[in-house]
């Protein structure tokens, strides 16, 4: 519904104060390098980047090797790389005068599921302008709604041995993931999480640059060699072919010479024609068979040179792909030699993660049982100081109630110390009552 509303108002997402979709993203891509385009002098090559329903507003013109960014982008969305050339000077101008020379459309959910939306110094070819549209303005609906991300990839790969097709190398990642802003350059000593997140560009980046090197070796070995002794013949062929033109064009210069001195057939001429049986004149004149003769010579020299021409390219081409076979055979067994290594060295971190986890859970078994004692020694205190407390309040209690006896006594000491006095009862005969504990009643 946003999209729809923007698109009414003529403006783009970019422009909105407002953005109603959940997942979106801002994406960065960086040209580093474009190849085999037709350009003139004096023109800079310059890219565009924007999705393919163009629902975000402007495209600005961005050099080589300068990072443009997209924003709020859906994981569906295409992006369109569009390639120009112009004769303006950097920082480019939106009303500068370009010419389109390729683009290349990126589908996100596809680099997605290869490689987690990351393209790492990547080739890829770059397409006539407009053909995608007009592709599908004659119905055939989007190139990419049928492809698997499978084609995808194979695409990816197969650009390198296209040599002479025009290409661009690129890198696309997420905006929030850029190192810099103003370059994508991944270095050793990334954190360990993100070199395992950006591995699959990387080994996707250096497999592609090393078929484009084969390639380009081949392609130079082809052109230094020949491939064998078949071009030494393709000159003999053509010496002799050249050879026989010179002797066509001496021959017919003798011919008409003697056209001119003769134009009957003479005597001898009419013998031959009665042995022969003839009753009419049925002998061509000797120029035209001559020519005959030497044009089927000719064509015949010509022929034979094609079919050389066609046993070379035939020949060169079973020998470059003996060497690509041989060199994707060599590759693969390095390939398959470094997943071993990697087998070897996953499984000897998986047993050193399982180590770890078996240490732990050892540590965290003893940490349980410490914790359990600790909560039964707790326990058990809890129900000594309960004890304890109880035992306190009872003494309490008995000190109370003594002191409450002693009172008592105290008072009838006093009476008995008082009769005593008032009955006139001499102090030699209270010492008994005042040596009790220590007794004695103040004088």
């Amino acid at each position: 519904m946003v999209d729809a509303l923007l698109r009414s108002l003529n403006v783009g997402r970019a422009c909105a104060i407002f953005d109603g979709g959940l997942g979106k993203f801002d994406i960065a891509a960086i040209c580093h390098e474009v190849r085999c385009v037709n350009t003139q002098v004096g023109e800079t090559l310059c890219i565009t980047l924007s999705d393919v329903e163009h629902r975000v507003a402007g495209e600005d013109l961005h050099s080589l090797g300068t990072v443009a960014i997209i924003k709020s982008q859906a994981e569906d969305v295409v992006l369109v790389l569009k390639v120009w050339a112009t004769r303006d000077t950097p920082p480019f101008s939106k009303h500068a005068e370009k010419r389109h020379v390729g683009e290349v459309r990126i589908p996100l959910r596809h680099l997605s599921d290869l490689c987690n939306c990351m393209l790492y110094f990547t080739w890829v070819n770059l397409e006539s302008a407009g053909l995608n549209d007009s592709v599908a303005h004659l119905g055939y609906g989007n190139p990419f709604a049928a492809n698997s991300s499978e084609s995808f990839l194979q695409g990816i790969m197969s650009n390198p041995r296209q040599l002479f097709q025009p290409k661009a190398c690129i890198s696309l990642c997420r905006a929030d993931e850029l190192a810099e802003t103003d370059r994508l350059l991944w270095t050793k000593d990334l954190p360990r999480q993100d070199r395992i997140k950006r591995w699959g560009p990387l080994l996707r980046s250096q497999q592609q640059h090393a078929v484009m090197c084969t390639a380009q070796n081949l392609e130079a070995a082809a052109q230094q060699n020949g491939t064998g002794d078949l071009p030494q013949r393709l000159m003999h062929l053509r010496a002799q072919a050249d050879e026989q033109a010179q002797e066509i064009e001496l021959l017919q210069e003798q011919l008409q010479s003697a056209s001119r001195v003769t134009t009957a057939p003479t005597s001898a001429e009419a013998l031959d024609v009665l042995l022969n049986g003839g009753d009419q004149w049925r002998q061509k004149p000797s120029m035209t068979l001559l020519e005959e003769r030497t044009s089927r010579q000719l064509e015949e020299a010509r022929g034979l040179a094609m079919q050389t021409e066609a046993a070379l390219a035939r020949r060169g081409r079973d020998a470059e792909a003996h060497k690509e076979l041989e060199t994707q055979q060599s590759l693969s067994t390095q390939l398959r030699g470094e997943l071993q290594s990697y087998e070897v060295e996953l499984s000897k971190l998986g047993e050193e993660a399982n180590n770890k986890i078996e240490a732990a859970n050892i540590r965290i078994r003893a940490l349980r049982r410490e914790r359990d004692e600790a909560s039964r020694s707790l326990a058990e205190r809890r129900e000594g100081n309960q004890k304890l407390q109880l035992l306190l309040e009872e003494l309490e209690d008995e000190k109370s109630q003594l002191a409450q006896q002693k009172e008592t006594l105290m008072r009838m000491v006093e009476d008995l110390h008082a009769c005593c006095n008032e009955a006139g009862l001499p102090a030699a005969d209270r010492a008994s009552i005042d040596s009790i504990s220590g007794f004695k009643l103040p004088s």
